[in-house]
């Protein structure tokens, strides 16, 4: 007998198990989609940002060894120090 019960009220409890699992709002995919698409604009800014920041030194990485040689050379008489080698 008391296993009857518990089988009833379990069967009685399975709906209202099987509602709560499902999504309360249909639109559970669309707000998902929001939320990337926020996101990923986030990420781009960050990328935009990172670029301003670090875009002098990544071109200075990129010149030849000539082209950085003439450019400490000019960067050191601006600031009047010796020529190399002293």
């Amino acid at each position: 007998m008391r296993g009857m019960r518990r089988r009833a009220l379990l069967l009685g409890l399975l709906p209202i198990a099987a509602q709560a699992a499902e999504p309360t709002r249909p639109d559970a995919a669309a707000e998902r989609q929001r939320q990337l698409e926020r996101w990923w604009e986030h990420q781009r800014q960050r990328e935009a940002a990172d670029r301003f920041w670090n875009g002098p030194a990544e071109a200075r990485r990129n010149l030849t060894r000539d082209q950085v040689e003439r450019w400490e050379r000019q960067r050191e008489r601006r600031n009047g120090l010796p020529h190399y080698p002293f």
